[in-house]
C-alpha cells in the first residue's frame, strides 16, 4: 500500500498538525507514505520524520505546472489522501487536466460546520468527493445529507495527536491558565479572558501568529486595556511543539463556539492537564462519560469558574488513562489502515 498525503502548507494549524501526525505514524509503522505540500511555507516541515519523501510543488508560481507535476509524482501510488477542501479540489483538477485515476479521499477539517453548512458549488457535480473523512459527526452527517455522498464511503475519524515529552517534569511553579488556538473569533478569546480575570489568574495564549488577524488582535488588546488586565495575558507565537509546554500550567481552556474536532483538546488530554471545554467536537462526548463537569453547556463565566475548582482536583494519571483508552495514536493508525483497505477493495 502506497499512500500520498496532500496539504497546502505546513504552518501552525490543526489540519496541518493532523497531516504531519498521520504521515509520521504511517512511516513509523512501515507504511509507504509520501507527503506532497502545495507550497514550501511553514515551520511544521521540521516535524516530519527523516526518511519521509516530501515534495513541494510551489503552486503559487504556476498552478498549471503544479497540476502536471502532481500527476507525475503520484503515478505509482495507491491512495491520495487530501486534507481540506481546497486541496481536494486541486487534486481533482490535476487529474481532470492531465489524466489518471486514483482513489481520492477528502479529509474535511472544516471548523465552522456548526454555523455554516453550505455546500460548495464544486461539490455538487464533477468534483463531488469520492471518499470522505470527517473529523466530527456534524461533518459526516453533512457529507451524507447535504452533499449526498454514499454513506458507505463516508468515515468518521476524530483528530489525534502523538504525545510528546514535556520540557520538564513535576516541580515547577504552575503559571495560571493556557489556551491553544489560532486568533479567530470562533475561538472566543474574550470569554477565556473573562474566566481568567474572574479567577484572578494569568492566561497564556499560544497561537500561530498575531499578524494574520490584525484587527481581531487589536480588538483583544483594546478589551484587555478596557478591563485593566493587559499585564495578565500573554500571547506566544511560533511554538511548533505546544505539548511540551502544557505542564507548566494548572488548567487549559477551550472556549470555542464552533469546531470540527479541536486538536488542542486532545493535546491537553495527552499531557494529562486538567481543562475546561465548550461542548464542541467529538472528543467531548467521551470526556463526558468520565468527567461531565469538564464540558460546559453554556458561556456563563460563573459556571466555568465553579467547575475550575473541581477540574484542578483531577490527577494527570486519570486524564492520561482516557487518552490511552480512547485517543491513542495506535488506535487511530488502525482506523486509517482499515479505511485504506476498504477503499482499495471497493
Amino acid at each position: 500500500m502506497k499512500v500520498v498525503q496532500v496539504i497546502d502548507q505546513l504552518h501552525l494549524g490543526g489540519a496541518e498538525r493532523v497531516c504531519v501526525n498521520l504521515v509520521n505514524v504511517l512511516n513509523r509503522n512501515q507504511v509507504s507514505v509520501k507527503l506532497i505540500v502545495l507550497s514550501d511555507d511553514g515551520p511544521l516541515f521540521d516535524l516530519v520524520d527523516d526518511g519521509v519523501e516530501v515534495i513541494c510543488l510551489n503552486k503559487g508560481n504556476s498552478k498549471f505546472k503544479a497540476y502536471k507535476q502532481f500527476v507525475k509524482h503520484v503515478k505509482r501510488d495507491d491512495i491520495i489522501h487530501t486534507h481540506m477542501r481546497a486541496n481536494y479540489r486541486f487534486v481533482r483538477k490535476a487529474f481532470l487536466f492531465f489524466g489518471g485515476k486514483k482513489p481520492i479521499i477528502l479529509h474535511d477539517h472544516y471548523g465552522k460546520i456548526m454555523v455554516n453548512q453550505k455546500v460548495p458549488k464544486f461539490f455538487r457535480f464533477i468534483l463531488k468527493p469520492q471518499f470522505y473523512i470527517g473529523c466530527s459527526k456534524l461533518l459526516t452527517q453533512w457529507a451524507v445529507q447535504k452533499v449526498k455522498i454514499d454513506p458507505s464511503r463516508v468515515f468518521l475519524v476524530n483528530n489525534f495527536v502523538v504525545p510528546h515529552d514535556p520540557n520538564s517534569e513535576g516541580k515547577h511553579k504552575k503559571q495560571g491558565l493556557v489556551l491553544v488556538g489560532s486568533l479567530k473569533r470562533v475561538k472566543n478569546h474574550k470569554f477565556a479572558i473573562d474566566i481568567t480575570k474572574a479567577l484572578d489568574k494569568e492566561l497564556t495564549i499560544y497561537c500561530p501568529a498575531l499578524t494574520s488577524q490584525k484587527n481581531y488582535y487589536k480588538e483583544l488588546m483594546s478589551y484587555l486595556e478596557e478591563i485593566g488586565f493587559e499585564e495578565k495575558v500573554h500571547f506566544i507565537t511560533g511554538c511548533t511543539d505546544v505539548q511540551a509546554e502544557l505542564k507548566k500550567y494548572e488548567l487549559a481552556l477551550l472556549t470555542s463556539t464552533s469546531e470540527g474536532d479541536p486538536l488542542a483538546l486532545i493535546e491537553y488530554i495527552a499531557q494529562g492537564i486538567p481543562f475546561l471545554s465548550s461542548n464542541v467536537g467529538e472528543a467531548v462526548k467521551i470526556i463526558k462519560e468520565y468527567f461531565p463537569f469538564l464540558i460546559q453547556e453554556n458561556f456563563e463565566v460563573s459556571q466555568w469558574v465553579e467547575n475550575y475548582h473541581r477540574a484542578i482536583t483531577i490527577t494527570p494519571e486519570e486524564i492520561e488513562k482516557i487518552y490511552n483508552k480512547h485517543f491513542s495514536h495506535q488506535l487511530y493508525l488502525k482506523k486509517y489502515l482499515d479505511i485504506y483497505e476498504q477503499i482499495l477493495n471497493s
